[in-house]
């Protein structure tokens, strides 16, 4: 059975258009037993997406995604532990002057501890910081041959990781608008790595 592991919610701000509440909903709706979330910095939708999921009867995955240099990582709980360096990590890197720099690698690996990754770039670096617990990302279907026998090479498993940042494909248009406001940019002025992928929706698992 095929879940969503790396969700975006409004908390994601001006990045994901979906309360967590609708995430959950989403989920239910297609029979996952289980959806994670893994808004962009911050944590605080996540009492809101446990709550929503204990009512549904589904399983939450609590994550967070960070920028590192080169790209964006996403960091999921395995436990409490897991969980209390999540809190750490999304606080330490807001406290910082100039809060919007990537994480750096030092950083990352005084709260890995419980956590797993899922990447598909710096993988030799994120090996030594999570042994046992990279997982190889695969997030467009353009780039799953490469990125899979890169995973061969280095002895890592595979996950399908299809980022969901708005409901339906009919919404693409409305989350870059969203993003055209957050960096007060106009609309066809939108630097690439700096929207949402294409085909952010909540696909289903058929998909």
């Amino acid at each position: 059975m095929y879940i969503h592991l790396t969700t975006h919610s409004a908390f994601s701000l001006q990045e994901g258009l979906l309360q967590p509440a609708e995430i959950v909903k989403a989920a239910q709706a297609m029979n996952m037993p289980s959806v994670g979330l893994t808004d962009h910095h911050l944590l605080t939708g996540s009492i809101e997406f446990v709550s929503a999921c204990i009512q549904s009867g589904i399983q939450p995955v609590l994550g967070l995604e960070i920028d590192l240099h080169g790209g964006r990582l996403a960091l999921l709980a395995m436990g409490l532990e897991g969980w209390s360096n999540l809190c750490r990590l999304s606080s330490s890197l807001a406290l910082r002057e100039g809060s919007d720099r990537a994480c750096s690698l030092d950083m990352l690996s005084r709260y890995a501890g419980d956590l797993i990754a899922l990447s598909d770039y710096q993988l030799e670096d994120l090996q030594l910081i999570f042994p046992d617990r990279l997982y190889v990302a695969l997030r467009q279907p353009f780039d799953s041959r490469r990125l899979s026998e890169v995973a061969l090479k280095l002895g890592l498993p595979l996950v399908v990781t299809h980022p969901v940042y708005y409901l339906k494909p009919e919404e693409a248009a409305l989350q870059r608008t969203l993003t055209a406001i957050r960096l007060n940019r106009q609309f066809n002025d939108l630097p690439i790595d700096k929207l949402a992928p294409q085909g952010s929706y909540f696909a289903t698992p058929q998909e």
